[in-house]
């Protein structure tokens, strides 16, 4: 779930659910803006609540985001030259994931750097503007050198299915695959609407699968829902064995962004009630396919048996055989070259490392 960590201080309703959950991400308390509301000056205050509220109650976090062409304050006016925005940049992940380090489940490194048309190109930020298209390249090499127990992620929206912007996103995760770039992950948004195609959601998680990538499902709400429509979107995760989380973006209806266009949005209303889509979705993980289990066990090399799921704590409470983890089992831990490659560099940009393959030269 989504949430801010003014909003988990105190003893309400809305707290006592959240409780309940078992994976939590700062709505914006870890943005670009927030924790580095001016140069070199940073503020962890929402972040680490977030963290101490998840310890507390045996919870994990993701880390959202790193790099964002949106609520990047003062970096967006910088107008800097490349190396000038690669040290930004640099020390911004440097500094937050150092921050966090050990402590967050799955980082998304870059959001939304995707067009949403110009044949799906990269989005043009002032991020890519200044340094270029390997910007991208070069925030995954600083991320995992800062936080190597992280999960790293590209994280987008409208992209959910098999379409051009995803396909877009699978021709970028090649690239990065071949030329050793630290990349673990994608995240679908899943904003969506009630009536969506399983089966295309399905299709998408299981060509990441095939490259060897996770998937999460990372800020879920669907316009005007009904209990098919979550269940749907569930097992189309739980039938892939790279899904590996589940996230809503809120979790009741009162509390969502999307406000009064919500339409019964998320699965709990907005007297935070669960709606009979929690209950399917609890025996739908009570009937999970042993095989895809068995392959997900040896994909992510732990004991979860389905993915980390951001429900109710009836959730991790399921059946071992076939659902969740119960929450005790849950850890609370603390080509230099003249010639221009599939990504459009004509320079390696890795720190020569033993992880980075070899590959040189970001301004260190």
């Amino acid at each position: 779930m989504a949430s801010s960590a003014g909003s988990l201080k105190g003893t309400g309703t809305y707290v006592t659910l959240a409780k309940t959950l078992n994976l939590l991400v700062c709505e914006n308390d870890m943005k670009f803006q927030p924790t580095e509301p001016s140069q070199g000056k940073f503020s962890y205050t929402g972040g680490d609540g977030l963290y101490t509220f998840a310890a507390a109650n045996g919870m994990r976090i993701r880390g959202h985001n790193f790099i964002w062409h949106s609520q990047s304050g003062w970096a967006a006016n910088v107008n800097g030259t490349r190396d000038q925005m690669l040290s930004i940049m640099r020390t911004h992940i440097d500094s937050v994931a150092g921050h966090f380090k050990g402590k967050v489940l799955e980082w998304d490194v870059l959001n939304e750097i995707t067009d949403d048309g110009n044949g799906n190109a990269l989005r043009k930020s002032f991020w890519q503007k200044a340094i270029g298209n390997d910007y991208a390249d070069s925030a995954f090499f600083i991320a995992h050198r800062a936080d190597p127990y992280g999960k790293l992620y590209y994280n987008d929206y409208g992209a959910d299915g098999v379409n051009g912007k995803s396909t877009a996103m699978v021709n970028l995760a090649k690239g990065w695959l071949t030329n050793k770039v630290t990349i673990d992950g994608i995240g679908l948004q899943c904003h969506l609407s009630s009536g969506f195609k399983k089966e295309d959601i399905s299709a998408n998680i299981k060509r990441f699968g095939d490259m060897g990538l996770r998937v999460s499902l990372t800020e879920i709400d669907i316009k005007g829902s009904n209990t098919a429509d979550w269940t749907n979107l569930l097992g189309a995760c739980l039938e892939n064995f790279n899904c590996t989380s589940f996230v809503t973006w809120g979790i009741y209806d009162g509390g969502t962004w999307l406000g009064s266009s919500c339409n019964g949005c998320l699965p709990y209303d907005a007297s935070y009630q669960p709606k009979p889509a929690v209950q399917a979705m609890i025996d739908l993980m009570n009937n999970v396919d042993p095989a895809v289990v068995a392959k997900r066990k040896d994909f992510i090399k732990t004991d979860l048996a389905v993915p980390i799921i951001a429900f109710p704590r009836e959730l991790r409470r399921a059946n071992l055989r076939g659902g969740m983890l119960g929450v005790d089992a849950v850890p609370v831990f603390s080509t230099g070259s003249e010639m221009v490659d599939g990504l459009g560099r004509n320079r390696a940009i890795a720190p020569n490392s033993p992880w980075a393959g070899g590959l040189s030269v970001l301004p260190q």
